[in-house]
Formats: C-alpha cells, structure tokens, sequence
C-alpha cells in the first residue's frame, strides 16, 4: 500500500485522526450530517498539526478559532451540497513567504454513514506538501480509518506508462488523493520526491509522459474504493 507521506509534490501533479470524535463534541453542527463540511469540522476538534505543518486548517487550530472563523480563512469557497463536495481555497503570510492552501473532501455514502475523504496540500515558493485523511462519517460522528481500509492496494508500477527511468528505480512514490466533485470516484495522483524529481529534470526525463494519474472507483458495497 503506497502512503501518503509529507513529501514534495512534483510541479506536474496537482496524522490521521486519533480519537473518535463525538458528534456532541461541536456545538452547531453544520447542515448535511453526511456532508463534508460536517466531516472537516468534526477533524478539527481533534486534529493536531504536526510543527511544521503550515496549511489554513493548522494555522486555525494553533489559533484556536471557531468553525465561523476557520471558514472564513478561505477566501474562494466552492461547496456543492447535491454532490457531497467542497474545494476551498485561501492564503496566509509567514516569515517564510506566503502560503497556498487548498482543501478538498467529499463524502461517499455507505447506508446510514459516509467515508469521509479529506486532503490538504499547503505551497510555499513552488513546494508543495499534502496530507489526506480517512474516516466514517455518521450521526454520532467521525471514526477515523487506515488508508489500506478503504483503498485497493497501489504498487508505484500503477503509475508508469513504461519501463520505469533509471531516476524513478528504487523511489518510492508518495500518493495524494483527491475526490471528484461528480460520481463516486477519487483521483490519485503521484508524487515524486524532490531529489527524484531533480534527478530526473537533469537527465531530461519528463514525468508528464512518464507517470499518470489514476483513478478508483467507490463500491459501496464493500466500503471500498475499487479499480
């Protein structure tokens, strides 16, 4: 199972939840309770952002703001409630420069309950960083779940369109993934370590031929997403 590890995202490609977070837990739960709004505001009362982490939702946390004001971090919001997804879009200034969050979650119905697939990617000066998270979403509220739960196993093989270039062999790739707006399916695109992506910039191997996205489809039946 590939992982999705805080790595550098290669130009060309666009801590999971401990504790089960009560529904209770939120004073004003909002709208749709299957609903990724719902979802990401039930990540937050638990999400512990690792130090280095710089995206909107680690700045919200470390700020302790409410839900209002965490919204309101994100200048360009796209929510469609019919289709269970949203894509919010904002920045914030450090010492270090400005940085570029984009959030993107969508719920994928199951009966009574929905998987909740939730992805930040922060950029700083061109650097990107991501972090995608799982977990069940219901009335009482959400449950995290290891990634190999949910996502058919994904070998670094998927993603070439060829024979492997000497600056890919032996690299292992990280993944993102990023849920589609329409249909019940999730984009995973691969990510390329930064000294690999060098590596191959120098020996004028282009990646955009090289490796491609993927995609999977939700069987809600299994509680699974599929080939």
């Amino acid at each position: 199972m590939r992982h999705t590890g805080q790595v550098l995202r290669a130009a060309l490609f666009l801590p999971l939840l401990t504790l089960t977070v009560p529904a209770s837990a939120q004073t004003a739960p909002v709208g749709d309770p299957l609903g990724p709004a719902r979802g990401v505001q039930l990540f937050l009362t638990s999400f512990q952002p690792p130090a280095a982490e710089g995206s909107l939702l680690a700045l919200a946390r470390r700020e302790a703001l409410d839900w209002a004001a965490t919204q309101n971090l994100f200048a360009a919001q796209v929510t469609d409630a019919p289709n269970r997804f949203l894509d919010w879009r904002g920045s914030s200034a450090g010492a270090g420069g400005t940085v570029f969050t984009t959030l993107r979650a969508a719920t994928y119905p199951q009966g009574s309950r929905a998987l909740l697939v939730l992805n930040r990617e922060w950029c700083r000066a061109g650097a990107c960083q991501q972090r995608t998270v799982f977990g069940w979403l219901d009335a009482r509220g959400l449950k995290p779940v290891p990634e190999a739960d949910v996502i058919q196993v994904i070998r670094d093989a998927d993603f070439l369109t060829g024979a492997a270039p000497a600056c890919l062999r032996g690299v292992p790739l990280g993944v993102q993934y990023v849920p589609a707006r329409q249909g019940a399916t999730l984009s995973i695109l691969p990510v390329v370590p930064d000294a690999a992506r060098r590596a191959c910039e120098a020996a004028g191997v282009n990646l955009t031929s090289t490796l491609r996205a993927l995609r999977m489809t939700w069987v809600a039946g299994a509680g699974k997403f599929r080939w």
